[in-house]
């Protein structure tokens, strides 16, 4: 229940509304009224919710008397509820308790005491702050002297509890290195619920930011003064840096559109929008080179008359989990999920994923891992140190939840921690907090550990290139058909769609199985090429990875000779990186600054920065039989495509005092191959697969 809803029910009011006041006439009423009408304008503009309007009128109340503690405690509930600017709200609170008035009337101008509650926020605003022993001693110091009857007396109950589990995590931090991702994501507006693809190039979240030539102003919500929800995406650069963000077509200036999750092909987001009434799941698909009109879910199973807030697609697609505060569940917002009926194209009924998950309290934002099995979500009951904390939950094979565990401090602040989603191998991941080096009232924040690692789980992880790099057409998508040879019925003829934007596409796998990928063109429904592999029985974490040309005028797949056996092996629990580039006739240099090499040499340098000792990078060279003029014979020009990487890569690591010694690049092979050369150099189809480096790490 909001905050000013509880003054409302504990003090009765029933006035006007102020929906239609603007805030020069707020400013005016604060200029030209008695300190008794503007006491009772802002005591109604608070009780009604419009929080912004009443700050106003409150700055006023304390310009005139800033010796109340009546004003001083508007003040600082206001600041903490529009802004959470617990800090800033301190030092009126401290005024506040000074004079503490059981029977507090908030219309009196007479009145220059402050209620009991000022005590609570006081508490809070320590809690918020990481003072755990001065919130312990301020909620008992509420306990102690408020009405009984007071509804906050059982959230004080909880918050001592937190601060209980605050004080255990914080004297045994987590290794964790958090840091917000800057000033090109996050500004003095809302930033919030990051989706972070898979491969970690992409990154969608919403904002409360405005948009240009104040189209959005108009829509401001009176009650925090805060624009609408839009969503936006932004792009990994050459220098690993966030592009600008890009706000997506089907956001309107009117209307809230917040970010739930992403699908791994990014041809589908899912998203919250609430003007039912009541907040919804809705969903967008990219046609026709455009995010479509969002459309509501209309499965009664899903979207109810009650709250759903949040969503999720198992990858695997055979779960598919959502946030409700429906009527039957174990209090507050829970977490739910639909099973894939086996063998049928239809959806159980919804499951509540029970009390390892689910609490009396709030839990919200469900994400499940590639491994379709690792659950993490947010709670901000009695197993979080502060608002709500990162937790998560193994799926067991009967298809419970283990008791959920919470991350640990810094992971989690005594603040609002919430909306994580991690990359593929889970050691780095992206959340919502509010912490005290953020631009605004939320910022998203990058995290990386050496302990959430997916465990057990073999990755596709593949990418589909272009013929003289055009682009992949919509109406050419490739499908992966994976069909597991020794894997049950729900694990068969998984349809996997690549990115349009780079033809990247992901995919988990089980280990110690045999696969076989149909690589198809949906259109025609026609089997381009097949292809096989076993994953490994006994590593923690594996991927495969796959490499197709597309020959988009032929519409023809082109397969690359697999001379390079380029199935991932993994060491220990550093996974083995792979890198392949296909060259155009006579090229043969690269750059570490740009392209497929610089995420190849940003995966390495991430890897030794994780702890991971020393690696060796083998090179793979090819050239084809097309004659070269320019370089004498193509042995030469295949030893000067493996010399020229192996000495980039040196230059590379060898700049940075951390790494020096600890890459070894060695040049393995450096071959001619492919077929005979009969004058027919423009068959590209033909040479292209054998004019290629490749790279492999050990």
């Amino acid at each position: 229940m909001k905050i000013w809803l509880i003054i409302l029910l504990f003090l009765g009011i029933h006035s006007a509304s102020f929906g239609q006041y603007k805030e020069s006439e707020v400013r005016e009423m604060a200029t030209n009224s008695s300190e008794g009408e503007i006491l009772m304008h802002a005591s109604t503009l608070t009780s009604e919710g419009f929080l912004y309007f009443a700050e106003i009128l409150a700055d006023k109340l304390l310009a005139l008397n800033n010796e109340s503690s009546n004003y001083h405690y508007r003040k600082g509930f206001l600041m903490l509820e529009i802004r959470k600017d617990y800090e800033g709200a301190i030092p009126h609170f401290q005024k506040a308790i000074l004079e503490i008035n059981n029977r507090f009337d908030m219309f009196s101008t007479k009145e220059s005491g402050a209620p009991t509650d000022a005590i609570f926020y006081l508490a809070t605003c320590y809690h918020l702050n990481e003072d755990i022993d001065k919130a312990i001693e301020t909620y008992n110091l509420f306990k102690l002297n408020s009405n009984k009857n007071s509804e906050l007396l059982e959230v004080a109950d909880l918050r001592l509890k937190q601060c209980e589990l605050a004080k255990i995590n914080m004297a045994s931090p987590v290794d964790v290195r958090l840091k917000n991702i800057g000033s090109q994501i996050n500004t003095s507006a809302p930033e919030y619920s990051p989706v972070v693809s898979l491969d970690g190039n992409s990154l969608y979240f919403t904002s409360r930011r405005s948009w240009k030539n104040n189209e959005s102003s108009d829509f401001k919500d009176p009650h925090i003064n805060q624009y609408p929800e839009d969503v936006y995406v932004s792009y990994k650069e050459i220098d690993s840096n966030w592009s600008t963000p890009v706000r997506l077509d089907f956001c309107l200036p009117r209307r809230n559109e917040a970010t739930i999750a992403v699908s791994s092909d990014e041809r589908k987001i899912y998203l919250y929008e609430d003007s039912t009434g009541n907040g919804d799941i809705y969903y967008t698909d990219f046609y026709r080179a455009e995010f479509q009109e969002i459309t509501k879910f209309e499965s009664k199973d899903i979207n109810t008359e009650d709250w759903e807030t949040h969503c999720m697609m198992s990858n695997d697609k055979q779960t598919f989990y959502f946030v409700s505060d429906r009527p039957g569940g174990m209090g507050g917002r829970d977490i739910y999920m639909l099973k894939k009926i086996e063998g049928k194209d239809e959806w159980s009924k919804p499951i509540n994923l029970g009390p390892n998950v689910n609490s009396s309290s709030d839990e919200d934002s469900p994400f499940i891992s590639i491994n379709n099995s690792t659950l993490y979500f947010s709670t901000n009951g009695e197993r979080s140190i502060g608002g709500f904390d990162i937790v998560t939950s193994e799926m067991g094979l009967d298809g419970s939840f283990s008791e959920a565990k919470n991350l640990g401090y810094p992971f989690n602040s005594t603040n609002d921690d919430i909306f994580y989603t991690t990359t593929i191998d889970g050691r780095k991941g992206y959340m919502t907090s509010f912490r005290k080096d953020g631009f605004g009232e939320k910022d998203i924040y990058e995290i990386y550990n050496d302990f959430l690692g997916i465990r057990d789980i073999a990755v596709l992880k593949g990418v589909i290139k272009t013929v003289d790099d055009k682009p992949i057409p919509e109406d050419f998508a490739i499908n992966v058909r994976m069909v597991c040879v020794d894997c049950d019925e729900t694990s068969n003829k998984r349809l996997v769609y690549p990115r349009l934007r780079d033809g990247v596409f992901m995919s988990s796998l089980e280990p110690c199985r045999t696969y076989r990928l149909e690589y198809m063109d949906v259109t025609e429904d026609d089997i381009l090429h097949e292809d096989a592999f076993t994953t490994l029985c006994d590593t923690a974490y594996q991927e495969i990875s796959r490499e197709l040309l597309l020959d988009v005028d032929a519409r023809k797949i082109i397969i690359p000779m697999d001379t390079l056996d380029l199935d991932t092996v993994f060491v220990s629990d550093y996974p083995n990186l792979e890198f392949m580039h296909y060259f155009a006739y006579n090229k043969n240099k690269l750059t570490t600054k740009k392209g497929d090499l610089k995420d190849f040499v940003k995966a390495v340098d991430a890897q030794l920065e994780e702890g991971r000792p020393n690696i060796t990078i083998n090179i793979y060279s090819s050239a084809s039989h097309v004659p070269t003029k320019t370089y004498g014979t193509n042995e030469n020009l295949t030893k000067i495509r493996a010399e020229n990487m192996k000495y980039d890569l040196i230059a590379y690591f060898e700049k940075r005092e951390e790494f020096k010694g600890r890459v070894n690049v060695v040049i393995v092979t450096t071959v001619v191959q492919g077929p005979e050369y009969i004058k027919d150099a423009r068959n590209k189809e033909k040479y292209f697969p054998f004019q290629y480096v490749g790279m492999k790490t050990e």
